[in-house]
């Protein structure tokens, strides 16, 4: 069906309003400041504060001033979330008045709107380290654009790197007379350090753009608050009853927080009378579907104030509109990982100074508003400055491999903006070692090349790969794509006896990874119907987000000459065989007393109440995940017999064999 044409008077007056808006934003006073320092740099550091228009805005000042096109490169704008690149690009598109997919695009893991005709691409910064592996010195792009770059992630910090040396790498083959463009790079931040980045970047050049942060006021508890959640479920009431009209942002530390929260919202929110204003829950954390988490950007109901409890997913990048107020709890859930026993923890810890106020600036994007500490000032005095990059406190092993997929095999002597500690690296190098995808020279290997052509893991590219060989891939894909979102069954508050019994049906006596598979077949046998889904308890968005992730799953399969449809059907214990290839180095053993001890790092561990081997004896466990919360727990966990590991992974066990 032919679309009906576009009225070009409407398209000319909605331009018009466009450009009027963006000239009203304080980024565009300095437009031709900014296009002359990039024209004139290798590289620039933007420090612009929250509300200037610096994440939409410089990417269309530097396409405009014809600095990338389709013939010098394109411009390649990264994002440490995904939300906030889906985000961007749908209001640049909007702003340049072209359909998302056109000029305009994005690019997040399993989700790609962008085409050859896209000249701004926003992207994760994964997404770009994946890129880097089919062309290694990203000659499509002529700038990038590496924002919100004091959130050093982990993948932001290996960028740093290799970005640095690919424009090295460009601008001396330019210098010998090749037909390569040098490349541009642009570093933006709200809070940065500046001088570091600047350092790092061989001097690069420094601009301080003013914002439009409207006047936001403070306020600190007097005394310190022993419960946050209950803290935090008394000011929104108070706010709601006693202040104006303005949404509330929550800042909690992780999901569990926010699902009990919400829920309590709209418990006490149902008390209301109906002649008040209402309230409106919408949570926001990076685990949600995409779906679920653009419903915190739609307006809220006539008469209704929306309330948005959200992690630090909100604190930068983003605007959501209509916020007015900030309730900051203080606190974070932070990774981190211990390299000596491999235990990765997942804890609640204080946010730094940094981030607080970054969580108060979002009270004043578009007006004056206020700011809830549900502490005392004393406590904000004694914060850390800058959170710790996540390079020094997480498993590098994903990193090395894709620095190593991307042509930099010496990784001990790469340039890092932090450098991670020997410790660190050498693990994360066993691991490789240990998993194949590196030989006894630290070289890659064909199979390290093929993992790294996956979008997962180290551990889940093993599996997909190994499957051929255990005649499972179908079994296997179903149950990674299962595991690569959150959990595909929910439990309401007020149903948790039912939830249970519903699960118990699906649950398999060898533990989680069959149960999984058992809930896909069955879901697969009813066609998804909604009913079904809504009578067991199953998170029909997320099997259908899963069921997408293995669908592209399918395609990586077929480019590595893998059929997709080859299964084991009942024999059920080549899908656990499988699972051990990767997984080996997650194992723990039973012991006399009934306990289990890890088999690397010799630690007690002990499985998530939430497991289906949770109470049960076995000779052997596999997990996925080791995280130390209160206990060490071991979530996603099933029954393996002692005998396969050596078979899973002869030259890591032959090596544990002779070291003893």
């Amino acid at each position: 069906m032919k679309q009906p044409a576009k009225d070009p008077k409407l398209i000319k007056q909605q331009r018009q309003k466009m450009l009027q808006f963006r000239r009203q934003l304080p980024i565009y006073s300095g437009r031709e400041a900014i296009i002359e320092t990039i024209k004139a740099n290798d590289a620039v550091i933007v420090i612009g504060e929250t509300g200037s228009g610096k994440t939409t805005q410089i990417p269309q000042f530097i396409l405009e001033a014809g600095l990338a096109s389709h013939e010098l490169g394109t411009i390649a704008v990264t994002q440490p979330r995904r939300v906030a690149a889906v985000n961007l690009a749908k209001r640049v598109a909007e702003e340049t008045s072209s359909t998302l997919g056109g000029k305009v695009g994005y690019t997040v893991r399993f989700d790609d709107t962008s085409s050859n005709h896209t000249l701004i691409k926003y992207l994760t910064d994964g997404m770009l380290l994946r890129e880097l592996l089919m062309d290694e010195l990203l000659l499509k792009y002529k700038v990038i654009v590496l924002d919100e770059a004091h959130e050093r992630t982990l993948r932001t910090d290996m960028l740093f790197g290799m970005i640095k040396n690919i424009q090295r790498i460009r601008k001396d083959k330019a210098a010998q007379g090749e037909d390569v463009e040098p490349l541009k790079i642009v570093i933006m931040s709200a809070t940065l350090d500046a001088d570091k980045f600047s350092e790092f970047f061989d001097m690069a050049k420094i601009l301080y753009v003013s914002g439009r942060l409207f006047p936001v006021d403070t306020f600190f508890t007097k005394e310190p608050q022993a419960d946050y959640l209950d803290a935090s479920l008394v000011t929104i009431f108070q706010i709601h009853l006693k202040q104006g009209p303005g949404d509330i942002l929550v800042f909690l530390p992780g999901q569990e927080a926010i699902e009990t929260l919400t829920t309590l919202v709209k418990e006490y929110a149902a008390q209301l009378r109906r002649s008040q204003q209402q309230v409106l829950a919408c949570p926001l954390f990076a685990a949600l579907p995409p779906s679920q988490q653009q419903h915190v950007f739609d307006p809220a109901p006539e008469n209704t104030r929306k309330v948005i409890l959200a992690t630090n997913i909100a604190e930068t990048s983003i605007t959501i509109p209509g916020i007015k107020y900030v309730v900051d709890c203080g606190l974070a859930k932070m990774r981190g990982f211990n390299p000596k026993i491999g235990v990765e923890s997942l804890l609640v810890h204080p946010i730094s100074k940094s981030s607080a106020w970054q969580r108060t600036g979002r009270a004043g994007r578009e007006a004056s508003g206020t700011c809830y500490r549900l502490y005392t000032e004393d406590t904000f005095r004694e914060l850390d400055d800058d959170t710790v990059p996540e390079i020094r406190r997480c498993n590098l092993a994903a990193a090395l491999l894709s620095l190593k997929a991307s042509g930099v095999d010496d990784v001990l002597s790469f340039d890092y903006m932090d450098r991670p500690s020997r410790a660190s690296l050498v693990r994360a190098l066993e691991e490789l070692y240990s998993l194949s995808a590196i030989d006894d020279r630290g070289h890659l290997t064909e199979l390290g090349k093929r993992m790294a052509s996956f979008p997962l893991d180290p551990t889940f590219s093993k599996v997909i790969l190994q499957s051929a060989d255990y005649g499972c891939t179908k079994e296997a894909l179903a149950i990674v794509s299962l595991l690569s979102v959150d959990s595909i069954f929910y439990t309401p508050s007020d149903k948790r006896e039912q939830a249970a019994e519903a699960r118990r049906k699906f649950l398999h006596p060898d533990g989680d990874h069959l149960t999984f598979l058992n809930v896909l077949q069955a879901y697969w046998e009813v066609k998804g119907d909604l009913g079904w889904c809504r009578d067991h308890f199953i998170n029909v968005r997320n099997v259908k987000v899963a069921l997408d992730i293995r669908d592209q799953l399918v395609r990586f399969c077929e480019r590595n000459n893998i059929p997709p449809q080859v299964s084991c059907g009942t024999d059920t214990d080549q899908v656990l065989k499988c699972f051990l290839t990767g997984f080996f180095r997650n194992t723990a053993l039973l012991q006399p007393d009934g306990s289990y001890k890890s088999v690397v790092g010799n630690q007690i561990v002990k499985i998530h109440p939430g497991s289906a081997m949770f109470g049960k004896r076995a000779e052997g466990i596999m997990y996925n995940e080791l995280v130390f919360t209160t206990k060490h727990y071991v979530r996603n966990v099933s029954a393996i017999q002692s005998s396969w590991l050596p078979e899973a992974a002869p030259k890591y066990f032959n090596n544990m064999r002779a070291s003893v």
